[in-house]
């Protein structure tokens, strides 16, 4: 299957990195890699369709059916049998700007032959998106981003104002490459919102805090939601699970003024942290997490191996970088 995902915008490598990680965790063979600005173009097999349905920073994900000239794709459109099926084009330019109208008209005129037009609920959406030459395909997945925007930290019973947005949630989840149904822990499970989206995504989630108050927070607010997870009040430092049970690691742990680290230095957090993933970590698998520094990463790796860093600017004086790492 050649697969176009329309990635956001949110970041220049993190969008591409999730769809990767995620197709690494579910088994799916990727056969070659292609990229422009907004797009990651795949030849995939196995599992593709069940990674693509879990992504968080993407829009559209289509099946490719034809690429070139215009005329093309209109030969390809005429030749389809839609066996009176509904459905609707709609064209995005990658880049440039193009008149989507005119190209809309033709390809509906074109599969019109076989199908009926519906702008409003279509059995099928095609996409034709417009660079170097027009990419003609069938969407197959759509990513809701309403559904995670309605479930960020202060629409939930219980918020902070540091919590991750649940995009970045779910993308550091896929980047931990757990697969669907693994276990997947949270040592600094905050408020709950990296759990909301392991369990959304079909996964066993543990969460552990050091603060009662907190596990307590994050368990109601993922009941409100009808979210599942396992709880325990625990230090990031000496976790509790047997050594080589977790499947993966997906945290953003405490940093700065705002997270209590309970007096302790991050960095000395950090070191204990890591040194406790790598026990409970099964041989070969990956913790996610987001630092917020190049010493913090450093202090990571003295533990782990590092697979990959993507630095994202939250202003002028803090950028904080989601990382992979791998027990060796």
């Amino acid at each position: 299957m050649r697969v176009l995902i329309e990635v956001s915008g949110e970041h220049p490598s993190l969008p591409r990195a999730e769809a990767l990680a995620t197709l690494e965790g579910e088994r799916a063979d990727v056969r070659s890699v292609a990229w422009t600005p907004g797009l990651v173009v795949l030849d995939a097999t196995g599992s593709v369709e069940r990674a693509i349905g879990r992504l968080g920073l993407a829009h559209f994900v289509s099946e490719e059916i034809a690429r070139g000239d215009l005329d093309s794709l209109r030969t390809c459109a005429r030749r389809m049998d839609l066996a009176g099926a509904s459905f609707r084009v709609r064209v995005h330019g990658l880049g440039v700007d193009v008149d989507p109208r005119p190209i809309e008209e033709a390809l509906g005129a074109d599969f019109g032959r076989t199908g009926r037009v519906d702008l409003e609920s279509p059995r099928i959406e095609f996409r034709v998106l417009v660079g170097e030459e027009f990419v003609l395909g069938r969407v197959i997945h759509r990513v809701e981003r309403s559904v995670l925007e309605a479930s960020k930290v202060a629409r939930r019973s219980f918020s902070l104002p540091i919590s991750l947005h649940p995009k970045f949630a779910r993308a550091l989840v896929n980047l931990s490459r757990a697969p669907t149904g693994a276990t997947v822990l949270d040592p600094f499970c905050g408020t709950g919102g990296v759990l909301l989206e392991v369990s959304r995504l079909g996964m066993r989630g543990i969460g552990s805090d050091l603060e009662l108050p907190m596990v307590r927070g994050a368990r109601r607010a993922l009941r409100v939601l009808k979210a599942h997870s396992e709880f325990a009040i625990a230090d990031a430092g000496e976790l509790p699970w047997v050594s080589g049970s977790i499947d993966a690691i997906a945290t953003d742990p405490p940093y700065g003024r705002a997270a209590s680290t309970k007096g302790e230095p991050p960095l000395e957090l950090y070191d204990r942290a890591l040194a406790a993933f790598g026990e409970v970590l099964g041989r070969g698998r990956c913790a996610a997490l987001v630092l917020p520094t190049a010493k913090a990463i450093e202090v990571g790796e003295t533990h782990l191996e590092l697979l990959e860093a993507h630095p994202l600017r939250v202003h002028r004086s803090l950028t904080r970088t989601f990382c992979v790492f791998r027990r060796r």
